[in-house]
């Protein structure tokens, strides 16, 4: 008996984008597993469901509407609590697979002891023709087994991250993940990610499967420091990298700053900012990881 995967596609009033990332997920060259795929709905308009009810009527495509709609973190929990099947991927609409992800993935199922695997991309400026770079630079399967080494992946001056939605789970560990109660905000998911570490490891190929679409309508681009301060929070339990995270922290505060206007930097909380940023520029000169992270931004 073939083994089945559940495809969630996490989605939310941007029509458009959904149809090219549903019709990947069709065009996929499958032979050896099954797929299901679900299309769950958190829309506040309705330009979603009726896209499915006119052009997709595939039996094998379940659509649910989320109403009221819910946060993007709760979205993720409800989709992983429902899931039924061994394995699952959590996808979102805006990106896109390439026709060999299953095909590929399908070779790496999380079996004993693999909580999830994730693979490469290409991240693309909105038309899939403009690809910009290669989300992560492993030429190899990279395994994590630690807290420490895969939270600093997500650290200035590394080898980048595979995409968050590029990842095929074992369903019943990551029911396990009080997903809804993390820490981190909207970057609640690379906490999530890190707690799958208590229950097996987790694994990155180097296979570039799926494009990631940079958008003016995506979460990911918009800054918002008290969830970033949270994320940096939930990472100071491994002290090793704290150098790492006060570079973190540096920047946060950094990007606001220059978001200021001029006449603002001479309130008395911007000028504290601003005394803070030019005693740890001074600090990070003598560091490694600050050279590092100043080369792979600019080759990039």
């Amino acid at each position: 008996m073939k083994e089945k995967i559940q495809i969630t596609i996490l989605s939310r009033d941007r029509p458009e984008y959904l149809r090219k990332s549903l019709d990947s997920v069709l065009s996929q060259r499958i032979t050896d597993v099954e797929i299901e795929i679900v299309i769950s709905d958190n829309s506040e308009k309705d330009e979603v469901e009726r896209l499915i009810g006119q052009h997709y009527t595939d039996s094998n495509i379940k659509y649910i509407r989320r109403q009221p709609t819910v946060s993007a973190i709760e979205h993720i929990h409800l989709a992983a609590s429902e899931c039924k099947e061994k394995y699952m991927v959590i996808f979102h609409d805006d990106d896109i697979m390439r026709p060999d992800y299953v095909e590929t993935m399908s070779s790496f199922l999380p079996k004993d002891g693999v909580a999830a695997v994730g693979c490469n991309a290409l991240a693309f400026e909105d038309d899939i023709s403009k690809v910009m770079y290669k989300l992560h630079n492993f030429t190899f399967v990279k395994e994590y087994k630690e807290s420490k080494e895969f939270l600093s992946r997500y650290l200035p001056g590394k080898h980048g991250i595979a995409p968050f939605a590029g990842h095929i789970y074992n369903t019943k560990i990551l029911q396990k993940i009080p997903i809804d109660t993390l820490m981190g905000g909207k970057h609640a998911d690379v906490v999530m990610m890190d707690s799958l570490l208590e229950y097996g490891s987790i694994l990155w190929l180097p296979d570039i499967l799926m494009y990631c679409r940079n958008h003016d309508s995506n979460d990911s681009g918009v800054e918002n420091i008290p969830d970033q301060i949270s994320l940096l929070n939930y990472m100071k339990k491994e002290r090793e990298l704290s150098d790492l995270i006060a570079f973190m922290r540096y920047n946060i505060w950094r990007r606001w700053l220059l978001n200021q206007s001029i006449k603002s930097l001479l309130l008395w909380k911007n000028r504290i900012v601003l005394k803070f940023l030019l005693f740890k520029s001074f600090y990070f000169l003598h560091k490694s990881f600050f050279w590092k992270a100043l080369f792979t931004r600019i080759v990039k």
